[in-house]
């Protein structure tokens, strides 16, 4: 037998699944397999599918095609595959936490058996109640009491046994003759859990009681004669109480109601509420409040860390969970970085759509990979392409260094995808990343309901610019003037032309970057280049020409393409007259 609970967004369900698979998903249950249906939107629509293989051990299968389940926060169980867990398990599918627990099977007590107060939430026992007491508790008694108050806080807040264990509460502990939970949900009050759990066919509280309740805000005790103005459903009753179940913003959310019948109770005994009884009553309601506020809490905790790990380093989004103070909008300098698969809608109109799914999820998976392992932040992914950004939220003195390191490291993990999809796919898989580094206003670009962390302002847009402007100028990686000054010399970079990109007016200096560090055949053929630039800019167009024609010459159809490109601006130019004012300068007439 398992316990599954399951949280979402606030929202707690629990359920017990006796034997068989257990399936988890937004699409309706198949092959009369058991399933919970989620409103999750990250969750697909058959994603997960677990049974228990042994005494203690889970096995889970991963049915998604696009989606990894989260173990931990560097384990997961890839799209496809399934793993073993011991219980109890913890995983997030989704944005959904999912708490699995074996049922314990309690043995049958024997003559000799004696029960332990911490093992047993509400053991009736021979512990009399507060009422059967009838005076003052001995500290052994006491002590018990506030074990089970202890006890309700402990218990897997918002379940059904939560609020029947509290029910129960008011009267074996107590004494009263009924106990129910009510919870106020649209303006009504609802019963969650009432002990005894029997049929009644009459209203089970006084609404005049709650509401003086909720309008003094404390609790509210009634007996005798007091209760003979309610309607007849109270007539039978001795006493009642009511004590509001506030949440963590002070408002009332529920109420811990009492009822002690008239024909129960006998002797000269007074049948009422007492002080101390209403105390206690309170107490109760306190402990199912915090057991309310931690379940909140614990649901809250979770929405973030499934937030903060599709877009943080495991490091960052321990430090977010620790200070969330961090994702505050604030103006800072930022690199940010854009990536593109080239030539996709070729590669995906020879593919069906569930391979063309499978193939983006792939490469952003890589391209993901590449990000976090430079700590970077992942802003969003649009198509075939990914937006990230180093510097904010947390501080990265060398933020450049790290997004130019993430880019070559997904050029270099393109074969390996190239190689898995080889059956698949012709040509070749390839990238275009643009760079750029400047000041950007960072913080929460989505909504409450849809996060979205990122920056947003001219640097933005430049950046943008400059990953469609590898398309032009023919080169994977390009970077920014503003990002090559702030790298280490020891990056094997070339300025590759200054242009002008749409909807900018001033110009930017676009520089390649080759690698981490200077190869010295690559960096005498950049130095050539570069030269001839110059020259270029400066209108000596047949100097210019002069030091392309090596760098094109004999490459048996492996050209550089910036080469030629600078070499068909120049030959251009010396057939026809420049236009005035000539400097260089790239006009791109596209994004």
């Amino acid at each position: 037998m398992l316990r599954i609970q399951i949280v979402y967004r606030g929202e707690q369900n629990e359920l017990e699944h006796a034997s068989g698979p257990f399936e988890f998903g937004r699409g309706p249950a198949r092959d009369g397999i058991v399933r919970f249906v989620t409103w999750d939107s990250y969750v697909s629509a058959n994603h997960m599918r677990l049974e228990q293989i042994g005494e203690d051990v889970i096995s889970v299968k991963n049915l998604s095609t696009r989606n990894n389940i989260r173990l931990n926060e560097k384990d997961s169980i890839p799209v496809g595959e399934g793993a073993q867990l011991f219980l109890p398990a913890t995983f997030m599918v989704g944005e959904t936490l999912l708490r699995i627990e074996k049922v314990a099977q309690e043995a049958p007590m024997g003559p000799m058996d004696s029960l332990d107060v911490n093992s047993t939430l509400l053991a009736k026992s021979d512990s009399p109640s507060l009422f059967e007491l009838g005076g003052s508790p001995s500290p052994e008694k006491l002590a018990q009491w506030l074990e089970t108050l202890l006890a309700v806080q402990r218990s897997a807040a918002g379940s059904l046994q939560f609020y029947q264990e509290s029910a129960k509460a008011l009267v074996e502990l107590i004494g009263l003759d009924r106990g129910l939970i009510l919870m106020l949900r649209n303006g009504r009050w609802m019963v969650q859990s009432r002990f005894p759990d029997e049929d009644v066919d009459h209203r089970e509280f006084s609404a005049a009681v709650l509401q003086k309740m909720s309008t003094e805000r404390k609790t509210i005790f009634q007996s005798g004669t007091a209760l003979q103005v309610q309607s007849e459903s109270v007539m039978e009753l001795e006493a009642v109480i009511a004590s509001p179940i506030f949440d963590a913003r002070e408002k009332i959310v529920g109420a811990v109601y009492g009822i002690r019948n008239k024909h129960q109770k006998s002797g000269t005994k007074d049948l009422g509420i007492t002080p101390l009884e209403a105390q206690v009553v309170q107490l109760l309601a306190s402990s199912v409040g915090i057991g309310l506020a931690r379940q909140e809490q614990e649901a809250e905790a979770s929405r973030l860390k499934v937030q903060f790990d599709q877009f943080f380093s495991a490091d960052l989004a321990r430090e977010l969970q620790k200070n969330p103070k961090l994702l505050d909008g604030v103006e800072t300098e930022v690199t940010v970085l854009f990536v593109d698969l080239r030539g996709f809608s070729r590669i995906s109109e020879k593919m069906n759509p569930s391979e063309t799914c499978r193939l983006v999820s792939d490469v952003m998976e890589e391209l993901t990979n590449c990000v976090h392992n430079q700590d970077g932040v992942v802003v969003d992914y649009a198509g075939d392409g990914l937006m990230a950004m180093w510097n904010a939220p947390a501080r990265q003195e060398d933020h450049a260094t790290k997004a130019c390191k993430s880019a070559l490291a997904m050029l270099e993990r393109m074969p390996l995808v190239q190689e898995r999809w080889k059956t698949k796919i012709e040509g070749v898989l390839k990238i275009g990343v643009g760079i750029n580094t400047g000041m950007a206003l960072c913080g929460n670009t989505g909504s409450k309901v849809k996060f979205k962390y990122g920056p947003l302002g001219h640097t933005v847009n430049l950046g943008s610019r400059i990953e469609g402007a590898t398309k032009y100028l023919g080169v994977p990686i390009l970077i920014s003037g503003y990002t090559r000054r702030q790298i280490s010399e020891s990056f094997a970079t070339r300025r590759i032309r200054s242009v002008k990109v749409v909807g900018i007016n001033e110009p930017v200096d676009l520089y390649q970057v080759h690698a981490v560090s200077k190869n010295q055949p690559w960096m005498e053929f950049a130095e050539t280049y570069e030269r001839a630039l110059k020259e270029f800019e400066s209108g000596r167009f047949g100097e210019a020409s002069k030091l392309l024609y090596p760098l094109i010459s004999g490459k048996d159809g492996e050209y550089d393409v910036p080469s030629l490109g600078l070499m068909a601006r120049t030959i251009q130019y010396m057939r026809s007259v420049p236009p005035e004012g000539f400097c260089g300068i790239e006009e791109l007439e596209s994004k």
